[in-house]
């Protein structure tokens, strides 16, 4: 019944982490993969494993904070596979650090990578779903742009920007056949996750998630394949937590 055989799906950040878990899960489904990201050895290493068991793949170089590569993306994957169905724009960059030391350079990078990159990606994809009239757009958001949390100045306004955008978004091309959503996922254990996360860190996030434990990448990659799926046509606007009951949970007892 859940078949992507024919579409093509670019995977922003897919060479590691989440994008990586979503990108097998696709390509399970029969879906033919550009990877999109800013490491060679390891999107070649990727392709290279796809291709050898019969899947359609293909690296593409992209910073997604310049336009000029974001265009060539998508001009790539056009000419490769003849159109673009899906796209998952996972590629980002973290910040934790409060906000009476945020530099503003600081700022700007992330602002300029997480937000911006966002823009033209999903804008650059989008234009060429709105044209052949079908698409599924799933862009990252994260629960830092839903909930307030220390040292998440800048990293939750941009992901919080993410998910304003794909609301837009998704009300200006409802009727074009696109659907647009994002993912918010929690405390993921991927393993930029696991350098990044102090013992205090992991104490204050399991406190507050009623499962009592860090998801994993593949949790988050179901999500994002579903909401890729023709079936799931009448579902957008949506920014999907992915936390453990992270968002909803207020007090937790134990008895």
């Amino acid at each position: 019944m859940f078949t992507l055989q024919g579409h093509t799906a670019i995977v922003t950040g897919g060479a590691s982490g989440i994008g990586l878990a979503t990108v097998e899960m696709l390509a399970k489904l029969g879906a033919n993969i550009v990877i999109a990201d800013l490491n060679d050895d390891a999107g070649n290493e990727v392709v290279s494993k796809l291709t050898a068991t019969g899947s359609q793949a293909l690296f593409h170089r992209t910073n997604v904070a310049e336009a000029d590569d974001v265009n060539a993306l998508i001009s790539a994957t056009l000419e490769r596979f003849g159109s673009l169905e899906i796209l998952m724009h996972f590629a980002g960059i973290g910040l934790e650090q409060h906000a009476l030391d945020t530099t503003r350079e600081n700022w700007d990078r992330i602002i300029g990578i997480n937000l911006t990159g966002s823009f033209l990606v999903m804008q650059a994809a989008g234009r060429a779903m709105v044209d052949k009239g079908y698409g599924r757009i799933v862009a990252m958001s994260s629960i830092a742009g839903i909930r307030g949390g220390t040292g998440r100045t800048a990293y939750g306004a941009s992901k919080g920007g993410v998910a304003a955008m794909m609301r837009v978004m998704s009300m200006e091309w409802a009727k074009s056949g696109v659907t647009v959503n994002a993912l918010a996922p929690g405390a993921i254990e991927t393993a930029l996750v696991k350098k990044m996360h102090d013992q205090e860190t992991r104490r204050a996030y399991l406190a507050g998630i009623p499962m009592d434990r860090y998801g994993t990448p593949e949790e988050v990659a179901a999500a994002a394949v579903y909401l890729a799926l023709p079936q799931s046509s009448y579902i957008t606007g949506v920014n999907l937590a992915v936390d453990g009951g992270f968002e909803a949970a207020g007090v937790i007892k134990e008895t």
